[in-house]
């Protein structure tokens, strides 16, 4: 096992001191299942199992990636994507055991999907019993779905607990080749003012363009966390319909005053954007993408400088899912538009983190993660990362009042026109 914290840090009375399983009795490992979300459902999934397996003194065993969709690039350490020096010096993560197909958990240790988020809530006495029932090992049934607790998008746990995920996000890294290609990090875009603010533009409802499931997220992840007295302000109907189309109502959706501008014209601002609108028709010049073109480019060319060798592209990969792509390839072209997508989308997270203000997206798992990688020192400087960061209290800490822009005010009643219509916003979105 990692050496435990410093005591200084931690409470006598705290869960970690209380519980001290006997590491000779079973293998003392945590697994889980890929229940097959998007890039930043999986990144959500590895750190969940990861705080269950740090707080309940266990190793990690993390599965193999089989399919498209399960592929983070976690396990294929060659292609240069993650640096996980950090990670593995301060967990015990075992790499190797999830991607042998024999390697199984007993049904009985297979937990079911309403005993899982309960877990890291029951305390020491809890994980005794499991502890005796499965001493090897624990599949926290991440198959599943998202392993949220009381609130969306939340950690499970006491604040000790929760506060073990959120030190996770400080040793998970891209490595520093494609850090290079984050738009704050560019010569070209230096002193321009980009850095300033980073959008996340999510389109109104995933798949079919569904607008009430947009607006229905953001209100429920806006109500989990803040007070009922304080709902009207923070989770006015003009704040959730505009998050779903930002460029509609941009102004309105800063809620810092320290990001806001003079008019719209004077806001720079990183853009991490799914494609489905076309930004540039009214903010042509105001923002910057990351671009990962040159990255894969230099990737293709060292994959191919190996296949001139005599070497098969195989011996890059790790994964299941990669090695059934690059079986017998001598490029990188079979996983190519996968890795494309991938990094992209890390960029665009990456892109979030790195800005001064974020404007997030309330129901998105990207957003959401960009938050817990910005870390607790800089939830404010956000419309959303505060709600969700609040280990030791029941509800989120609200902005200091002095702080607020475009909050609990009668801006809230003029909702643009082409929001107040379903069928206006989608025709808006299609043009």
């Amino acid at each position: 096992m990692k050496e435990a914290p410093k005591q200084s840090n931690i409470k006598p009375n705290s869960n970690s001191q209380i519980y001290q399983p006997d590491p000779t009795k079973g293998k003392r490992l945590l697994t889980y299942k890929r229940f097959g979300g998007r890039l930043n459902n999986q990144l959500f999934q590895f750190i969940t199992a990861l705080q269950h397996a740090k707080v309940l003194k266990r190793t990690l065993v993390v599965p193999d990636e089989v399919r498209e969709v399960d592929w983070t690039g976690m396990f294929d350490t060659a292609f240069g994507i993650w640096d996980i020096d950090s990670l593995n010096a301060a967990y015990d993560i075992d790499w190797k055991s999830g991607l042998d197909p024999n390697f199984n958990v007993p049904d009985e240790c297979l937990m079911h999907w309403r005993e899982a988020p309960k877990l890291l809530n029951g305390g020491p006495k809890h994980w005794e019993e499991w502890d005796t029932k499965c001493p090897d090992v624990i599949d926290i049934a991440g198959n599943t779905g998202l392993l949220f607790c009381e609130r969306q998008h939340q950690f499970c746990g006491d604040a000790e607990a929760q506060l073990a995920a959120y030190e996770i996000y400080s040793h998970l890294k891209l490595s520093s080749k494609i850090m290079e290609y984050i738009p704050s990090k560019r010569k070209e875009f230096e002193n321009m003012g980009y850095d300033q603010m980073a959008i996340h533009s999510r389109r109104a409802g995933e798949g079919g363009y569904d607008w009430e499931l947009c607006i229905g997220g953001n209100r429920k992840t806006c109500r989990h966390h803040v007070d009922k007295v304080n709902e009207h302000k923070f989770c006015d109907e003009r704040t959730m319909k505009g998050n779903c189309a930002v460029w509609m109502d941009l102004e309105y959706q800063v809620k810092s005053k320290s990001a806001l501008k003079p008019n719209q014209k004077d806001y720079r601002f990183v853009l991490a954007s799914d494609g489905t609108h076309d930004w540039s028709i009214d903010f042509d010049g105001q923002f910057v993408v990351a671009n990962n073109t040159d990255w894969l480019l230099s990737l293709e060319n060292s994959a191919l400088e190996e296949a001139k060798k005599g070497k098969s592209v195989e011996t890059m990969a790790t994964s299941r899912f990669a090695k059934e792509r690059l079986k017998g390839q001598k490029d990188l072209s079979k996983i190519h538009a996968t890795m494309d997508a991938l990094t992209a989308t890390l960029l665009d997270l990456f892109s979030l983190v790195d800005s001064k203000y974020l404007l997030g997206a309330y129901y998105s798992t990207l957003s959401f993660n960009a938050c817990y990688f910005r870390g607790v020192d800089r939830m404010y400087d956000s419309n959303m990362c505060w709600m969700l960061m609040h280990s030791e209290t029941k509800l989120a800490v609200l902005p200091p009042e002095n702080t607020r822009a475009h909050v609990g005010t009668d801006e809230a009643k003029n909702m643009p026109p082409a929001l107040m219509s379903d069928v206006g916003t989608l025709s808006h979105i299609l043009l």
